[in-house]
C-alpha cells in the first residue's frame, strides 16, 4: 500500500501523494461548507450580520498568517518608511501594521483618515483592499461548495432558527468587542461602560 496517506509535508512528494492530498482537502472543504450551511440555511440568499462577522474573523486570522506584521518607521515629515522585518528596540518611532489593525477601522473612519492622516491611509489601503479581495474570494468559494451540496441532493442537518433574544444577544456581544476596540483606538464616541449600562437597561426593559 502507498505511503501517501502517511505523508506529513505540505508539498506533495509524488503525483499519488498530490492526488491523495487534493481529494482529502476537497472532502474537508465540503465538510466545512456543510457545517456553515447547517448553521445558516439562508446563506446563499442572505448572510446575517453575525454569520458574516464570524466567517470574516476566521478569514482575517488566516490572512494575517499569510501576510504577517509590517513595520514602518515614521519619518520627520510624517511619512511611513517601510522596514525589512521587526527592528530592535533601539529604533524609535516604529509602527506595526497588521491586517487586523487595518480592518478595525469602520468605512467612515477610514474615509476620514484620507484627510486627517493621508500617510497612514496610504499604507492601510492596500491591506484593506487585499483582505477585501481575499475574504470575497473565500466567501464565493464557500457558497459554491454549498451549492454543490445542494445540487447533489445532500440534505443539511436542520437546526432551529435563532430566536429574537439569541440573535440580539449575539449582536450585542459583537458590538461589545467593537466598542472596546474603538476605545483603544482613541474614538471619543466609544464608551464600553456606557455601552454595558445601555445593554443592561435594554434587557431590563425588554424582560420586564
Amino acid at each position: 500500500m502507498s505511503k501517501a496517506k502517511q505523508t506529513q509535508s505540505t508539498e506533495p512528494t509524488s503525483l499519488e501523494d498530490a492526488g491523495y492530498k487534493f481529494a482529502t482537502t476537497g472532502e474537508s472543504m465540503l465538510s466545512i461548507a456543510r457545517f456553515v450551511w447547517d448553521r445558516c440555511p439562508t446563506i446563499l440568499d442572505d448572510v446575517p450580520t453575525e454569520v458574516k462577522a464570524g466567517l470574516f474573523a476566521g478569514f482575517m486570522l488566516k490572512k494575517h498568517e499569510l501576510t504577517g506584521d509590517k513595520y514602518y518607521r515614521i519619518g520627520e515629515s510624517g511619512t511611513y518608511i517601510p522596514l525589512d522585518g521587526k527592528p530592535d528596540d533601539s529604533v524609535k518611532g516604529v509602527v506595526c501594521m497588521t491586517i487586523t489593525t487595518a480592518m478595525s477601522y469602520s468605512p467612515q473612519e477610514f474615509g476620514k483618515m484620507k484627510d486627517s492622516d493621508p500617510a497612514r491611509h496610504a499604507i492601510i489601503r492596500p491591506l484593506r483592499d487585499a483582505f477585501s479581495d481575499y475574504a470575497g474570494n473565500n466567501m464565493r468559494q464557500l457558497k459554491s461548495l454549498i451549492r454543490t451540496l445542494q445540487s447533489a441532493g445532500q440534505p443539511r442537518q436542520r437546526s432551529a432558527n435563532k430566536g429574537f433574544v439569541e440573535a440580539m444577544q449575539a449582536a450585542f456581544d459583537a458590538y461589545e468587542k467593537r466598542v472596546k476596540t474603538a476605545k483603544d483606538r482613541g474614538d471619543n464616541e466609544a464608551d464600553p461602560v456606557k455601552y454595558k449600562l445601555a445593554i443592561d437597561a435594554f434587557w431590563k426593559a425588554y424582560r420586564a
